[in-house]
């Protein structure tokens, strides 16, 4: 028997939709949002659980230890707990509307939780994580060595799956995401 899973939609247009219009030019997109309405986020995770999604993203695609050092004024220990939180917002979202839909018999599987990676080039804020202008500047251990903090908080807040999310460019997805679950993550295989 063939499954199908369900994926929210896009966190920031919903949080857009909800009247965070500031978001759309802000260097750290959504994930601002965090920090400073994390009940706003707890709320569109909510509304996607209620649509039907079957796995809601972290607000976390454009969070980066950098980014939130630069524009929020975080030291680093900070910025990984604010990828912690983006992480617990949508576990606190999910299990809260898990016990409602378990009271309610809704039928259905309890929802996961992936942790949203986007790619080195959205924290540029220069559209490159579409295009890969950025691609130049890196080599494989340094693109490594920016995400794997990034990593290893969403993995250690307990994220379900991780969701590589934009890459422009097959040859840094391929080697940078084995590299990162050869140091971040143990397969128990």
């Amino acid at each position: 028997m063939t499954r199908y899973l369900v994926l929210d939609g896009g966190l920031a247009t919903e949080l857009i939709g909800m009247g965070y219009n500031d978001i759309s030019n802000d260097p750290l997109w959504s994930s601002r949002l965090t920090k400073t309405h994390p009940d706003a986020v707890k709320q569109a995770h909510t509304r996607f659980l209620e649509a039907g999604s079957d796995v809601i993203e972290t607000n976390s695609y454009q969070a980066s230890v950098e980014g939130f050092r630069t524009h929020l004024g975080t030291t680093p220990e900070e910025a990984l707990g604010l990828i912690a939180q983006s992480v617990r917002l949508a576990q606190e979202s999910r299990d809260e509307f898990w016990t409602k839909c378990d009271k309610l018999n809704c039928g259905r599987q309890r929802p996961l939780v992936a942790g949203s990676v986007g790619p080195y080039g959205a924290a540029l804020h220069d559209g490159s994580e579409y295009s890969g202008n950025y691609v130049d500047r890196l080599t494989i251990e340094a693109l490594m060595a920016w995400h794997r903090p990034r990593i290893k908080a969403l993995v250690d807040a307990g994220v379900d799956l991780l969701a590589f999310e934009t890459i422009p460019m097959t040859r840094f997805f391929i080697v940078g995401s084995y590299g990162l679950a050869q140091t971040t993550y143990q397969s128990p295989c």
